[in-house]
Formats: C-alpha cells, structure tokens, sequence
C-alpha cells in the first residue's frame, strides 16, 4: 500500500531511487504486483522513474503488462496502472523493451481464462491512446 511504502521511505529517505542488482526501482514493483495508488505515490516522488529501464530493458509499462499474468482474476489494477502511465508521459506508448512497443509486448504474452479479460482491457487502453502502434514494424 502507499501508507506502507511512505513508512519505509522515511525510514530510508531517497530509496524511491534505489535499484537492485538488475536496475529495477520501486515504481516497476509497484507496477507488476501492487496498486495504482502506489503506483501514483512512486511516480509523485520521482517521476523520471516511468522512463527508467531495467537491465532487461524493461520500463515501468512492460511491467505493467506482465502483472496481468502474475495478478489474481480481480486484476483490473493492471488496467488502471497502465492508462495512468500512458497518461502520464506521452512518450510511454513509444517506450520499447527490445522492437517491442507496449502493444506488441502485450500481443506476445501468455493468457490463461482468469486474465484475458484485463489482458483485452489492457490491450483496448493501449490502442485508444496510440492507434498507431498497430502500424508498428514489430508488429507486422
């Protein structure tokens, strides 16, 4: 939860910006296992973080979109925490991990009948904020 998160961080002042051993901070946790309230606290006290990579590549969307596999049936954060990063910085949607834009990312995920709802809900958010994306060489 945010309150949890804001304990720690005074108990550690600066460790939003603390990686671990692959370069993963706080914000792409929050992004695969947690909430959108958390979520909007990380990015509050450090916004760059949305365009921060892992040592994989991977940005704070792509994690996004993989907690849709790890997320119990209810994962409709995932959704939520998507839009908000889309939302936040117009440069999210041209944000790859390797070719793959985060619509193509989420194409190339696998599914299972207790996610494919958020995983089409996910994709549909994606596509209403870059239709484009579908033209996409990756994705061809």
């Amino acid at each position: 939860t945010p309150e949890f998160c804001r304990a720690l961080i005074e108990a550690y002042p600066g460790s939003e910006r603390m990686t671990d051993e692959d370069s993963v901070l706080p914000i792409h946790y929050a992004c695969l296992n947690n909430t959108v309230a958390t979520v909007e606290y990380f990015y509050k006290l450090y916004p760059d973080a949305i365009n921060q990579t892992t040592t994989n590549g991977f940005y704070p969307i792509h994690t996004a979109i993989l907690g849709v596999t790890k997320k119990r049936p209810m994962g409709s954060d995932s959704v939520d925490i998507v839009k908000f990063l889309l939302e936040c910085d117009p440069g999210v949607k041209l944000q790859k991990v390797g070719r793959n834009s985060p619509l193509h990312y989420a194409c190339h995920l696998s599914y299972n009948d207790s996610n494919i709802e958020t995983t089409l809900e996910v994709l549909q958010a994606i596509y209403n904020f870059y239709p484009e994306a579908i033209e996409d060489d990756a994705i061809a």
